[in-house]
């Protein structure tokens, strides 16, 4: 049944091998006996993975149940120690996010879970309640208003801001701040990720009936500090973000001159695994790195 749960989770027997601690072949073995037991084939190979077939999606469900009873009514779930523990986590968060959380993260578990692993997957707004509750993905992190589902928990890290960035000798921007007519007559560079912070100014423009010209429209965040450092084009960018970029290039953090209200980053998690040890480190974990103090 953990083999079952571990495949339809990861989708490759290699990976659910690796969960399991088993060889590949010792995994293939056992899921031949689960099919000859079953008396269906479960997972159809494709080019996207090993798919489930009706059968299996029907176990799952039922799989889960029966082992979450048993490691809480009989186990007790051990313990986990991160010290010996080999366990993969998977998150999901903007790209934006990724260099905010992930430096910290992997240095962490470097030292004090030196066998576990992150894997990071980006999830589409829309079906993120339902990658959580799968088990797809463990721990959400950022900013998603819209994600509200009756299963879900979150916990608010710290409350973060946008600022604006231009080239160091822009031309036009001279100080630590600009005009709004001057905000709007320049050429704006824009990004639009899975994240929802960009839309947070987007709808305070429309609402105060704003326009500006965008000149450069990216759905990423990577090439923003070249095309800044070499353009005369503003951008707005969460704040650490900005702090990041101003190191990596000759850019500078100016002002907005539209009074933008700070929002939440949190951390999200079902309720079907908030009782798992492992999970709950890592939870404590990022809170422990990332709450505001």
């Amino acid at each position: 049944m953990r083999l079952l749960i571990a495949l339809h989770r990861l989708r490759s027997v290699s990976r659910a091998a690796e969960e399991l601690d088993l060889s590949q072949p010792a995994t293939s073995l056992a899921l031949a006996r689960l099919r000859k037991a079953i008396g269906d084939e479960l997972f159809i190979r494709t080019s996207h993975g090993m798919l489930p077939t009706s059968r299996c999606e029907e176990l799952v469900g039922v799989a889960e149940q029966a082992i979450k009873a048993i490691d809480v009514a009989v186990t007790k779930q051990a313990a986990f120690d991160p010290g010996t523990a080999r366990r993969e986590f998977v998150l999901t968060m903007p790209d934006v996010g990724e260099i905010h959380f992930l430096p910290k993260l992997a240095a962490h578990l470097a030292k004090h879970a030196p066998s576990c692993n992150l894997r990071c997957e980006q999830i589409a707004n829309d079906q993120m309640e339902a990658a959580l509750s799968s088990g797809q993905v463990h721990l959400a992190l950022g900013y998603f208003p819209n994600l509200e589902g009756p299963g879900l928990l979150r916990r608010r890290l710290f409350m973060h801001s946008l600022v604006c960035l231009v080239r160091a000798d822009h031309p036009i921007v001279k100080s630590s701040s600009v005009s709004l007519p001057t905000f709007l007559q320049l050429s704006h560079a824009v990004v639009h990720s899975v994240g929802r912070s960009n839309e947070l100014f987007e709808t305070l423009l429309k609402k105060q009936g704003l326009r500006r010209r965008i000149q450069l429209l990216s759905s990423h965040f990577l090439s923003v500090p070249a095309i800044i450092a070499a353009t005369d084009l503003i951008v707005t960018v969460p704040r650490s973000i900005a702090e990041y970029y101003a190191r990596l290039e000759k850019l500078r953090m100016v002002e907005p001159p539209i009074n933008i209200r700070p929002y939440p980053i949190q951390q999200f998690w079902h309720v079907r695994f908030a009782d798992d040890p492992a999970l709950k480190w890592l939870r404590e974990t990022t809170a422990s790195l990332f709450v505001e103090k």
